[in-house]
């Protein structure tokens, strides 16, 4: 016997109209986020670079879950190439003041989720994925030189 499929049931959708400064709380509280947890972990690993590692790691997570409430368009590929621009953050900051340290976390993680957002709004994955890796390319080379 064949089973009747209700057509009137639809799956929930993927919004592409989320609001600009929603995108942009995302990064500031994800960075707020990254600096408490690489605080804390510090204290425990004893190793600044491995802390904000694991941190940047727990962060994009945190982000992907938020992303996907927020019924944001591909929530993984934006958390992967944040973290993946933002990788070694904790030794870029290491130095500076705890202040300083929070208001760079908050400011570059807003920044980066905000920039991987609006790069992502194009409908085809292919061009989205090849300017994706090239800002990718060019903030891991800014960060090195």
């Amino acid at each position: 016997m064949a089973k009747i499929v209700a057509k009137n049931v639809e799956s929930d959708i993927v919004s592409d109209i989320i609001p600009i400064w929603q995108v942009v709380m995302l990064g500031a509280v994800l960075g707020l986020f990254y600096w408490f947890l690489t605080l804390v972990l510090n204290k425990y690993i004893g190793s600044l670079s491995v802390a904000g590692n694991i941190a940047t790691i727990l962060a994009a997570t945190l982000g992907v879950i938020l992303m996907l409430n927020l019924r944001m368009a591909r929530p993984l590929l934006i958390a992967i190439a944040v973290a993946a621009s933002l990788w070694g953050l904790s030794g870029l900051t290491n130095g500076l003041t705890e202040i300083e340290i929070a208001l760079w976390s908050v400011l570059l993680y807003g920044l980066a989720y905000t920039l991987f957002f609006w790069l992502n709004r194009y409908k085809r994955l292919l061009p989205v994925l090849a300017v994706i890796v090239v800002v990718i390319v060019i903030a891991r080379l800014a960060i090195t030189f």
